[in-house]
C-alpha cells in the first residue's frame, strides 16, 4: 500500500511540474505575441506620421525666407520705384497671403511712413467705412501719379535728341539704352535717333552695309562691330585694304572710312570722277574742301546723299519686284 502511494505522490509531482511548465510556456507565448502586437501597432504609427509628414511637406513646400519690405517716406522718382517693386516682389511670393484687393491695400499701407503715410489717409478712411478700394485702378495709380516722376519721359526725349558719340559705340549704346528704356519710342524711331547719334565714320559704315534693322539690338550690334573693326585698324602698324574678304562684292571696305582706300576703290572712284578725300565729284583730292579742317560737314552731307541713294535703290528694287509679279500674274491670265 504505502508503494503505491510512493507512487502515486511521484506522478501527481511529474503532473504538477508539467502544468507549471504548460502555464510559462503559454504565458512566455502570450507575453511574445503582446510584444509583437505593439510593435507593429508602433511601426504602424510611425509610418503613419511620416506620410503625414511628408504629405505636408508636398501640399506646402518650405519657401525661402523673405524679408518685409522697407518703409516708404514718400521719397519721388527712384527711391518710391524701387519701393514699388520690393511690395510686388513680396506679394507675388505669397500669393495665398494675398487673395483679394482689400488685403493687398491694408497690407501695403504698413509700409508707409512720414509723408507718406498722411497721404494714404485718403485710402485708409475708404476701408474704415468698408468702401470698395481696388488695389491696381485705385492705390497703385494713384500713388504712381504722386511719387514717380512725372519728368523721367521728357527728360529722356531731350537727352535722346543731345546724345551723340564721344567715346565708344559701346559706351553711346549703353547712354543711349538708359534714356530709351524711359523714352517709349517706337522702334523704328529709336533707330533712326541711334544712327543719327553715331560719329560720321560709324554711320557712313552703317550706310555702306546696306544692311536693313528692326530692331535696336540689331544696329547697336554692327555698330559695335564697325567700331572694334575702326579702332583696330588704326592701331595696326601695316595698313590692311579691308578686314572681309575681297571676293566678297557686297563687303564693306573699311580701309576707306579710316582714310586709306583700296586699288579697287581708287579705280572705281577715278573711273566716276570721285574726290579721294570726300567721295564727291568736281575736285581732286588736293583741292578737296575738306582739306586742312575745311568744309567739316561735308562728310555728313556725303552720307546723306548716300543714304539717299540708298533709299532710291530700294526703291527701284520693289518697284522691279511689283512689275515682275504684275507680270508673271498677266502671262498666268493669258
Amino acid at each position: 500500500m504505502s508503494n503505491l502511494e510512493e507512487k502515486f505522490e511521484r506522478l501527481m509531482k511529474v503532473v504538477e511540474e508539467e502544468r507549471t511548465l504548460r502555464k510559462k510556456a503559454e504565458a512566455d507565448l502570450a507575453a511574445a505575441k503582446q510584444a509583437a502586437d505593439l510593435a507593429a501597432a508602433t511601426a504602424a504609427t510611425q509610418l503613419a506620421n511620416a506620410n503625414a509628414v511628408a504629405a505636408a511637406a508636398t501640399a506646402n513646400p518650405k519657401k525661402p525666407k523673405m524679408s518685409l519690405p522697407s518703409k516708404f517716406d514718400g521719397t519721388r522718382g527712384e527711391k518710391a520705384k524701387a519701393w514699388v517693386r520690393q511690395i510686388g516682389v513680396y506679394m507675388m511670393s505669397h500669393p495665398d497671403e494675398f487673395t483679394d484687393d482689400r488685403t493687398k491695400v491694408m497690407w501695403t499701407l504698413l509700409f508707409l511712413d512720414g509723408p507718406a503715410l498722411a497721404w494714404s489717409q485718403q485710402f485708409s478712411d475708404k476701408l474704415f467705412r468698408n468702401e470698395e478700394v481696388r488695389y491696381q485702378d485705385d492705390f497703385a495709380v494713384a500713388f504712381t501719379a504722386m511719387y514717380f516722376d512725372p519728368e523721367k519721359k521728357p527728360k529722356a526725349e531731350a537727352a535722346l535728341r543731345k546724345l551723340k558719340q564721344t567715346k565708344s559705340v559701346s559706351d553711346y549704346t549703353h547712354q543711349f539704352s538708359i534714356h530709351a528704356n524711359y523714352a517709349g519710342w517706337e522702334t523704328t524711331t529709336l533707330i533712326s535717333h541711334y544712327k543719327q547719334g553715331l560719329k560720321s565714320n560709324v554711320r557712313l559704315a552703317l550706310v555702306l552695309s546696306r544692311a536693313e534693322f528692326e530692331t535696336v539690338a540689331e544696329i547697336s550690334n554692327l555698330a559695335l562691330k564697325i567700331d572694334n573693326e575702326l579702332n583696330g585698324t588704326e592701331t595696326q602698324a601695316t595698313p590692311s585694304t579691308s578686314t572681309i574678304p575681297a571676293s566678297d562684292p557686297d563687303a564693306m571696305d573699311l580701309s576707306a572710312i579710316n582714310g586709306r582706300l583700296s586699288e579697287a576703290e581708287k579705280t572705281r572712284m577715278m573711273k566716276a570722277g570721285l574726290c579721294f578725300r570726300c567721295g564727291t565729284r568736281g575736285h581732286l583730292a588736293r583741292d578737296c574742301p575738306d582739306k586742312n579742317g575745311k568744309g567739316k560737314n561735308r562728310k555728313d552731307v556725303r552720307i546723306a546723299e548716300l543714304e539717299e541713294e540708298n533709299r532710291t535703290l530700294k526703291g527701284k528694287a520693289k518697284e522691279g519686284s511689283g512689275q515682275a509679279d504684275q507680270s508673271k500674274n498677266g502671262d498666268a491670265r493669258d
